[in-house]
């Protein structure tokens, strides 16, 4: 989020505002106006790759709001006092910095990503925590100011360890990894804190939170305007989205292969993930794991467990049942050769995993394995995934974290192993687990043609969405 410099109503806006700093009058309000298209015009000269994206954005005034945000349909919403403040203060570049931040949340898509998520509904915060710091460096290489309040990296938990190079998710899973799930709420509190600091505030005449808005993820806000059904103000659909951004895609590559300014890295390897995309294998995964959970769900047998309906004198006759849910185990390498962003990524992984089965109550048994294998539990919610340790360092066998899952009772139909694949495989499925299907989740593609050709092998490829 971006956010103003001084607060909204003090001795400096009320110079602004005018006598008694009650808000802007009509020239106030037409004047700011002026100046955030003149922002967006000065943007489009000097970057025009950006110019089908900004010139699609609707313009929404909302006076007292304190802040700039922007909804999924593409409406950019700001405060007529803190635009005069911030022109006032920093100058044009700190509007045009606005424009910037704010486009690259709906580039990136942060509101269908939050959405796939399907995580605890307040973490929206704490993802545009992550979204903020992610395109704040697309601001910085475009050589526009950050406000002191403004979210980046360094401001971040240094135990994250988050880089630029990590995608929106990946950098919202880590920031969630260094606490407690029951403190992640004090962090997106504290996010919103450095905006009172400035005078920001969280909350606006009608109590609601200030943010960056639906367009960053998260729900509708109340200062939004109707997302559907509403009047038509020429703010795009989801369909209309999709081609901007492509048309988008096209006009970053074509200026950075002609070398016309500076194109930032971050929005090339965007770019060119959207245009080539690779094989999305979590997608792939799901299906893999999901096919298995319809294959079971479709069968039936019966069972004395349930009585039939129907009574005979003198029989007792079994009821029809429906198949349980796959059992299903996860066996995670936790040797020397895994560094910590492919354990970070194998939590990740379980997370989605956990997410996409956790709607029959499927439960995944969790096995970490170096040389030796640790059995851990059973996990069925996000913040029991959270909880797992990855702890080992040792030589690396994945043959004996299979066997493992062999010799659970009942045995797992499912086996998803998470390794960057240099480890010994078994030539064949061990004893009890021939009829199970076998998933090798590789953290790099590098080793997969190592891994024998009765495991299913998906490997991780192709560039971040960031």
């Amino acid at each position: 989020m971006r956010r103003p410099a001084v607060t909204i109503g003090s001795p400096a806006a009320g110079a602004v505002a005018g006598a008694g700093g009650v808000g802007p009058s009509d020239a106030e309000s037409a004047d700011a106006r002026v100046w955030m298209q003149a922002a967006r015009a000065w943007v489009i000269e000097r970057h025009p790759y950006l110019d089908v994206a900004l010139t699609s954005m609707i313009l929404v005034a909302r006076p007292g709001m304190g802040t700039v945000a922007v909804d999924a349909r593409w409406r950019l919403y700001y405060d007529p006092m803190r635009v005069l403040e911030l022109k006032r203060a920093h100058g044009i570049k700190a509007l045009a910095g606005d424009w910037v931040h704010e486009v690259m949340h709906l580039l990136r898509d942060h509101p269908v990503r939050w959405e796939d998520l399907r995580d605890a509904p307040g973490y929206h915060r704490v993802f545009n925590m992550a979204a903020d710091a992610l395109v704040n460096t697309d601001v910085a290489d475009l050589g526009l100011p950050l406000l002191a309040t403004d979210v980046t990296f360094a401001t971040l938990p240094p135990a994250a360890g988050c880089t630029r190079s990590m995608a929106t998710e990946e950098i919202y899973s880590r920031i969630l990894a260094t606490m407690l799930p029951a403190a992640a709420s004090n962090l997106s509190e504290a996010h919103d804190g450095s905006a009172r600091q400035a005078g920001a505030g969280t909350e606006g005449e009608e109590g609601e939170e200030q943010d960056c808005g639906s367009g960053a993820g998260g729900p509708q806000r109340g200062w939004e305007e109707p997302l559907a059904d509403g009047p038509d103000d020429g703010s795009p659909d989801s369909a209309r989205a999709d081609i901007i951004r492509e048309e988008t895609a096209h006009q970053v590559r074509e200026y950075a292969r002609r070398g016309i300014g500076a194109v930032p890295g971050g929005l090339r390897v965007w770019a060119d993930a959207l245009l080539d995309p690779a094989v999305d294998w979590r997608k792939e995964l799901r299906s893999v794991v999901s096919r298995r959970i319809g294959r079971a769900a479709g069968v039936t047998d019966y069972a004395f467990t349930r009585l039939a309906r129907r009574r005979v004198p003198g029989f007792t006759l079994p009821g029809m049942v429906g198949a349980a849910p796959p059992r299903i185990a996860a066996v995670i390498d936790t040797s020397g050769s895994m560094g910590s962003d492919d354990l970070a990524q194998c939590l990740g992984d379980l997370l989605g995993l956990s997410r996409a089965v956790s709607a029959d109550g499927t439960g995944i048994t969790v096995v970490t394995c170096d040389a030796d294998a640790r059995r851990v539990g059973i996990v069925r919610t996000p913040g029991q995934v959270r909880g797992v340790q990855l702890r080992g360092g040792g030589g690396t066998d994945m043959t004996v974290g299979i066997e493992e899952c062999a010799l659970m009772r009942p045995r797992p139909e499912v086996v998803v192993v998470m390794t960057d694949g240099y480890t010994p495989w078994p030539p064949r499925a061990p004893a009890g687990l021939e009829s199970a299907t076998v998933i090798a989740l590789l953290t790099t593609g590098d080793a997969a043609a190592s891994v024998p050709r009765w495991i299913r092998t998906i490997a991780v490829k192709g560039a971040s969405r960031g």
